[in-house]
């Protein structure tokens, strides 16, 4: 059995060293987050924490390929995509799986920072103006003094500034 839900967000650490798996075109990476949630109980005075959920995550192409090379276990993610609720039978028993087919995965910025790279296809969709570095815009020249470098984001003092579109919310979406 299988039933999907609407999507799905879940934040917690990574419990198992992220794997590639499939072959050929249907190749992806899997590991698993663990998430616990934590309250304060005022009239004792101390944090508790309730069990652990483990969730199951598969990550396809692209971003499977990103997730192993840029996550490790123990580091605090963010997960977005279609809740999976999947049933198998194992020893005569029948089991219950809950997994994520993620359509985004990243760091939790609550608890970690990040550097961010784009990938060669993210830098080529890139709108005009935001260099294939992630620069924004701002000048390679980072040496110069800032009153010459202009604001990030802002052309140089005396240079025309670049015709830029709006990018809307959602992947991909540009408008002209």
């Amino acid at each position: 059995m299988h039933d999907e839900h609407d999507l799905s967000d879940g934040a917690g650490r990574i419990a198992t060293k992220p794997e590639r798996f499939g072959s050929g075109k249907n190749t992806g990476a899997r590991f698993r987050v663990a998430t616990t949630e934590r309250w304060f109980d005022r009239s004792a005075e101390e944090w508790n924490d309730a069990q652990p959920v483990y969730l199951s995550v598969k990550c396809w192409r692209q971003l499977g390929d990103n997730v192993l090379l840029s996550l490790r276990i123990g580091d605090p993610v963010v997960v977005h995509g279609k809740l999976v609720n999947s049933s198998f039978e194992r020893d005569g028993h029948i089991e219950a799986r809950l997994e994520i087919n993620a359509a985004a995965v990243g760091p939790d910025l609550r608890w970690s920072t990040a550097a961010v790279t784009r990938t060669r296809s993210a830098a080529a969709d890139a709108p005009a103006g935001t260099g294939p570095d992630g620069n924004a815009g701002r000048p390679d020249d980072v040496s110069r003094p800032i009153a010459a470098r202009g604001r990030p984001g802002e052309p140089p003092s005396g240079a025309e500034a670049p015709q830029r579109p709006g990018v809307l919310a959602g992947e991909g979406a540009v408008r002209a």
